[in-house]
C-alpha cells in the first residue's frame, strides 16, 4: 500500500448526514476511502471530461499584436474552436467571442494562453454544465 498522509475535514452537520447515507449505499466500509473515490473520479473527469462554452475576451487593440497572436492561437486550438465573433466597443477596445468545444483541459489552455496575451483586459471562460454534449 501507497505512504498515506492523514489529514482533517470539516462537514455542516446536513452535508455529513448525507454523507454517511451515500457511504452505506454505495458500500464503502470508511469516510476516507469514499472521500479518495470521489477526489479520483472529479480529478480523472475534469480532466477528461468534454466541454462546450464561450472565452469572452475585451482587449486594447493599441496595445501589442492581440489580433496576429490569437488568429494564431486559433489555428493551433481549431479543434478546439467552432466559431469566433469580434465586435468594436469604443475607439479602442474590442470585444472577440470564441465558441469553443473539446477536451476542458485544452479549453482551458487556451483560455491562459489567451489571458497571457499582451493588450487583453479580461478574458473570461464560460462553460455550460451538461456532459450530454457530443464534442
Amino acid at each position: 500500500m501507497d505512504r498515506v498522509t492523514r489529514t482533517g475535514i470539516s462537514f455542516e452537520p446536513k452535508l455529513l448526514k448525507l454523507f454517511d447515507r451515500f457511504i452505506r449505499e454505495k458500500g464503502y466500509t470508511n469516510r476516507s476511502e469514499a472521500i479518495n473515490d470521489i477526489i479520483r473520479e472529479r480529478l480523472f473527469h475534469r480532466r477528461h471530461e468534454q466541454a462546450i462554452g464561450t472565452i469572452k475576451v475585451t482587449y486594447d487593440q493599441r496595445i501589442g499584436h492581440y489580433g496576429k497572436n490569437v488568429s494564431n492561437l486559433q489555428h493551433d486550438y481549431h479543434c478546439q474552436i467552432i466559431s469566433s465573433m469580434h465586435t468594436y466597443l469604443d475607439h479602442h477596445t474590442c470585444l472577440e467571442l470564441i465558441v469553443v468545444k473539446g477536451k476542458a483541459d485544452r479549453v482551458n489552455k487556451l483560455l491562459e494562453k489567451i489571458k497571457k496575451t499582451e493588450g487583453v483586459k479580461k478574458a473570461e471562460l464560460d462553460l455550460e454544465k451538461q456532459k450530454n454534449f457530443r464534442v
